[in-house]
């Protein structure tokens, strides 16, 4: 009964001992780190989903592009062009492309197109072909589909 009114180590406060100045300062840190990180994961959900500029315009082929990338079977050239894709089914890219220590070579596509979700088919007098589309900002990449390496196209949206 001596040990009922005293507090020691194993008693009272249900026997909690109390932590050394050093780790309660550890414990303060992850305490802070936990925080932070909760805050960020909530800053970044919140701003993935507001507006952004990959939204403001049409995610749509329809209008008229310059030409800023072409690569062939992995080979990029310097571009100089237009792409023009209008409402009526057709388009058409016109311009150069310039490989490493060669001359210029002039670019020249006509036909009609199809957009299904993110996959467009060109077809033109040589035939047809399936390109994916990724939209970006205020630019367009099309890859071609089923040739490695890809064909790929970069155009720009003119203003």
């Amino acid at each position: 009964m001596a040990a009922e009114g005293r507090r020691g180590p194993l008693t009272g406060d249900a026997g909690r001992r109390e932590k050394p100045p050093a780790e309660r300062k550890t414990m303060r840190s992850r305490a802070i780190e936990s925080t932070f990180l909760i805050g960020a994961l909530a800053l970044l959900v919140f701003v993935s989903c507001g507006d952004d500029e990959t939204t403001s315009w049409p995610r749509t082929l329809e209008g008229t592009w310059d030409l800023v990338g072409y690569s062939d079977h992995g080979v990029s050239g310097v571009t100089t062009g237009t792409a023009s894709f209008l409402d009526n089914g057709t388009f058409s890219v016109v311009g150069t492309v310039t490989y490493p220590s060669e001359p210029a070579d002039t670019v020249g596509m006509y036909g009609t197109y199809e957009v299904n979700d993110n996959i467009v088919t060109l077809t033109t007098t040589e035939g047809s072909g399936d390109w994916a589309l990724s939209f970006s900002t205020d630019q367009v990449v099309l890859t071609r589909l089923g040739v490695d390496p890809a064909t790929v196209i970069t155009l720009k949206r003119r203003p």
